[in-house]
C-alpha cells in the first residue's frame, strides 16, 4: 500500500507536470498570504488611485489558491477518465476494471493509500464558501476588520505549505514521457471519504475561529474554536490509523524504528497546533481573568515557563526514545532527545521576540510567542525527522499547565502559598505519572497506555478545575 510521503516537488518524472506546477505556485503564493498584512495596507495610502485593484488583490490572496486547486482536480479528472498511464497519480492510485466515470470520480481522491488530497480539496471548497458568503466584507483596508483579515491570511499562509508538504508525496504528480506499468488501488471505504470531508472542513473553520477568538478573547467564540480543533484532529487521526489498523500497540516501536509511521507522526505533531494552541489561549485568558497581572516578579513567571517547558520536552523525548528498539540505553536517548529538541527550542526562544515587533499585546506576550512559534514549527520539524513526534506530549502538557504554574513564583498577595503548593503538586505529579506511562506504553501495557495518553488529555481540565477552586483565605 502506498504511504503518504512528506516532500512536495514539481513532479519527479521526466516531463512537465501541470498539477504539480499549480500546487507549487500555491506554495509560493502562501508567502504573499502571511506577508501581505505587513505591506499591502501601506500601498493603498501610496497608490490611492489603485484602491479597487488593491482590494481585489487582497481578496485574491485567499481565492487564487482555491482556483488553482480546482484546476488540479480538473486535470486529475481528465487523467483518470482516459486512464493516462504517463501520470504518476493514475499509475499509483487509479482504479481498474471500472467505468470511465467511476475512475474519474474516485481516482483523484478516494482510493486506498492515496495522498490526502481530499483534505486539500475540501479545504479549498469550504474556503471559497467562507470567502464568498461568510467573510466577503473582510478586508485589510477596513479598520474594523483589518486585524481579523490579517490573522486569517497568516494562518492560511501557514496551513497551505503544511498541507502541501505534509499530505502530498513528491511523486504523486509525476509525469513521464512514456506510459508506465500500472500499479493501481481500490476505491476507499465510505468512512474514509467521510473522514476526509470532516478533516477538510475542520481545518478551514479552524483559522477563522482562531482569528475571531484571538481578536475578541470571547470565550463563547472559543467553543467554536475548540469544536473545529477536535473535529480536525479526530479526522486526521482516523486517516493516519487506517494504515496501522492491523498492527498491535506493542509493534508501534518497530514501526517507528522502520520509519513506517510518518502519517501518524505528522498528525500527532499537529495536535499541538490544532488542539493544544486553542486550549492554551483559553487557559491564558482565563488565568488572566481570575488572577490578573502579578504585582512584581513577572520575570520569574516567564523563566518558569521557558525552563519548565524545555526540560519537560527533553525528558519526554528521553523516556519515549529509551523504550524504542533502535536506541541503545539512556545515554543515547539523552543525546538524541537533546538533538531533536534544540531546533524546537531555538524556534521557541525566537518566538519570545514577537511582541517586540508588535505582533501581539495579550497577557504574557512573550509566553504567547514562545508557544505559538513552537506549535507552528513542530509539524515541519516532524516532516523533516518523524522521530521529533516524541517531543509532542511534553510540549502539549506544558501548553496546558504552564498558564497556571507560571503564576506560582510571582508576587501575588491574593494567591496563598497552600494553593500554589496544591496546584503544583497535582499538575507536576500527574505529569510525572504520564511520563511513566509513556515510557512503558510500547510494551503493550494497557495501564501505561491509559495513563500516558489519558493524563495528557485530561490535564487541561484539571488545570481549569484547579483555577476555579475557591482560593483559601490566609
Amino acid at each position: 500500500m502506498p504511504i503518504v510521503g512528506y516532500h512536495m516537488a514539481v513532479g519527479g518524472g521526466v516531463a512537465f507536470s501541470f498539477p504539480a506546477t499549480l500546487l507549487t505556485v500555491i506554495l509560493l503564493w502562501s508567502f504573499l498570504q502571511w506577508s501581505a498584512p505587513l505591506w499591502l495596507p501601506g500601498m493603498s495610502e501610496k497608490y490611492s488611485d489603485k484602491a479597487k485593484f488593491l482590494r481585489n488583490f487582497d481578496r485574491s490572496l485567499t481565492i487564487l489558491p482555491v482556483v488553482l486547486v480546482l484546476l488540479v482536480v480538473l486535470a486529475l479528472f481528465r487523467a483518470h477518465f482516459v486512464q493516462d498511464f504517463t501520470h504518476g497519480h493514475v499509475i499509483n492510485f487509479g482504479i481498474d476494471n471500472s467505468s470511465s466515470w467511476q475512475r474519474m470520480l474516485h481516482g483523484p481522491v478516494n482510493t486506498v493509500g492515496s495522498p490526502w488530497l481530499g483534505i486539500i480539496i475540501l479545504f479549498a471548497i469550504t474556503t471559497l464558501v467562507k470567502e464568498c458568503f461568510g467573510n466577503s466584507d473582510y478586508s485589510l483596508f477596513d479598520e474594523h476588520t483589518a486585524d481579523l483579515r490579517a490573522r486569517v491570511l497568516r494562518w492560511h499562509g501557514f496551513l497551505w505549505p503544511l498541507m502541501l508538504i505534509g499530505f502530498i508525496p513528491s511523486d504523486a504528480f509525476s509525469v513521464y514521457s512514456e506510459p508506465q506499468t500500472f500499479i493501481g488501488s481500490q476505491i476507499a471505504p465510505l468512512q474514509t471519504s467521510i473522514t476526509l470531508i470532516f478533516a477538510g472542513i475542520g481545518m478551514v473553520i479552524w483559522p477563522y475561529a482562531v482569528a475571531n477568538y484571538s481578536q475578541s478573547g470571547d470565550m463563547k467564540k472559543g467553543d467554536n474554536f475548540l469544536l473545529a480543533s477536535i473535529t480536525a484532529v479526530l479526522a486526521l487521526f482516523f486517516l493516519a490509523m487506517e494504515n496501522l489498523s492491523s498492527q498491535r500497540v506493542d509493534e508501534f516501536d518497530e514501526l517507528i524504528a522502520l520509519g513506517q509511521m510518518t502519517e501518524l507522526a505528522l498528525t500527532m505533531s499537529m495536535v499541538v497546533l490544532l488542539l493544544g494552541w486553542p486550549i492554551f489561549l483559553m487557559l491564558l485568558s482565563k488565568v488572566h481573568e481570575k488572577r490578573g497581572i502579578a504585582k512584581e516578579r513577572r520575570w520569574l513567571g516567564l523563566t518558569r515557563t521557558l525552563s519548565h517547558t524545555l526540560i519537560l520536552i527533553w525528558l519526554t523525548g528521553v523516556v519515549i526514545l529509551e523504550s524504542l528498539p533502535h536506541i541503545d540505553g539512556w545515554y543515547n536517548s539523552f543525546w538524541l532527545s537533546l538533538t531533536l529538541m534544540l531546533p524546537l527550542a531555538i524556534f521557541g526562544v525566537a518566538g519570545t521576540l514577537l511582541p517586540i515587533v508588535g505582533l501581539d499585546s495579550r497577557p504574557r506576550p512573550e509566553v504567547w510567542g514562545f508557544f505559538l512559534v513552537m506549535s507552528l514549527a513542530i509539524p515541519f520539524l516532524t516532516i523533516r525527522e518523524p522521530l521529533t513526534v516524541v517531543l509532542m506530549p511534553g510540549l502539549f502538557i506544558s501548553m496546558t499547565t504552564l498558564p497556571l504554574l507560571a503564576t506560582h513564583p510571582e508576587l501575588r498577595p491574593n494567591l496563598p502559598i497552600q494553593n500554589r503548593v496544591i496546584e503544583s503538586g497535582v499538575l507536576i505529579g500527574l505529569t510525572i505519572t504520564a511520563l511513566w506511562g509513556f515510557h512503558h506504553m510500547f510494551t503493550g501495557d494497557s495501564l501505561a497506555i491509559s495513563l500516558g495518553i489519558g493524563i495528557t488529555l485530561i490535564l487541561p481540565l484539571i488545570s481549569i478545575l484547579l483555577l476555579n477552586r475557591k482560593i483559601a483565605v490566609s
